[in-house]
């Protein structure tokens, strides 16, 4: 007895290194060389691009490979209106620098896959994490901040659920250090799996160089894996939308809606409640009108703008949905067919000051 009890102790001792030892594996220097080779310098020549700063009109990016085919993952920025695209591999043997072809561009998740036509040695490829990101995670990202190319940052995710642009396209919120050149490469966890695809940092200084200051957005890896299976075809990423602008209605603004100069003219009755006010829009939806405030949807309570994108990002374009409104104090259904959501990209990355070609003479 006493001899079965010393082997089941020792066995639940290693058991429990073993469990141990892999919650707290790190980050190895095999894992990072991996990344790195998958990781790709991409070099653009564009002249209306909001994200390039140089008189030249040249600038500098990141991507990385996805699979065999030699498809790359990079960000829409990087792409925009550019006359010349180029790119080169993280490999002593291999100084070539390769021509790309734009397979597909998604401009609202600030996504595009890129190719090379050939390369006579196979590319090493990052797979996709099928894990939700949490808060807390262990995170690096490789890239070539300001050319410094191929560095590597590492950090936590500081929140897995951010919106900028659009509530359609979530994002990694991480303190790992990205700077301009890290566009779109990869933010990888201690497996060296894609979590997220870096797109952008908060700049807090309108105008200013943009540097890091411990707030890196990255495309999260569900969102980009699902937009970039749709591009890598050459297809169009088509996104439902009700049609409607909206405010987040909440006890902290609702007073100041109630007072603003159109609402009071209109005698409109701001509701005591959570839901997301509509904004005045000469083509809205029929059924709706402007000042409604939307609480629900398909029978699901509809607190913020967040959770109304959320279901509608699952359904399709000419979809009929219905809402729940408050208007005048009473509640109404409206049956609402969904629109398809068109995106400029001129209207998000064309440099206002033009960046013009110098002329030849």
């Amino acid at each position: 007895m006493v001899e079965a009890m010393r082997k089941y102790i020792a066995l639940m001792m290693c058991l429990f290194m073993a469990s141990c030892s892999i919650a707290y594996a790190g980050l190895n220097k095999e894992t990072v060389e991996r990344v790195k080779q998958a990781t790709v310098f991409i070099l653009m020549t564009s002249f209306n691009n909001s994200s390039i700063n140089n008189p030249n009109g040249q600038g500098m990016c990141s991507g990385f490979v996805i699979n065999e085919k030699r498809h790359i993952v990079t960000n829409y920025h990087c792409i925009h209106n550019a006359e010349q695209l180029k790119l080169a591999f993280y490999d002593k043997d291999d100084w070539n620098i390769y021509e790309v072809v734009v397979i597909g561009k998604d401009p609202l998740s600030d996504l595009a896959v890129i190719h090379i036509p050939k390369r006579k040695k196979p590319l090493p490829y990052l797979e996709w994490s099928e894990e939700e990101p949490w808060d807390g995670m262990d995170v690096f990202a490789v890239g070539h901040p300001f050319g410094m190319v191929w560095s590597v940052t590492k950090g936590i995710i500081s929140n897995q659920k951010r919106h900028v642009r659009t509530p359609y396209v979530r994002l990694l919120q991480s303190d790992v250090a990205i700077n301009s050149g890290n566009s779109g490469g990869p933010l990888v966890n201690t497996a060296g799996k894609v979590v997220g695809v870096n797109a952008m940092i908060i700049n807090p200084t309108p105008g200013a160089v943009k540097t890091n200051i411990g707030m890196a957005l990255s495309v999260r890896n569900d969102d980009a894996k699902e937009i970039v299976d749709v591009i890598k075809e050459g297809k169009e990423v088509v996104r439902p939308i009700v049609g409607v602008q909206t405010a987040d209605l909440t006890p902290l603004n609702r007073d100041t809606i109630a007072n603003m100069p159109e609402v009071k003219e209109a005698g409109i009755t701001v509701p005591n409640t959570f839901g997301c006010f509509i904004a005045p829009n000469p083509n809205l939806p029929e059924g709706l009108e402007q000042f409604d405030v939307i609480v629900g949807l398909n029978g699901k309570a509809i607190n913020r703008q967040e959770e109304l994108t959320d279901i509608i990002r699952s359904k399709k374009v000419g979809d009929v949905v219905n809402l729940l409104i408050i208007r005048d104090k009473l509640f109404k259904n409206v049956d609402v067919t969904l629109k398809k959501l068109e995106t400029d990209p001129s209207t998000i990355y064309d440099n206002t000051g033009n960046i013009k070609p110098p002329e030849i003479k």
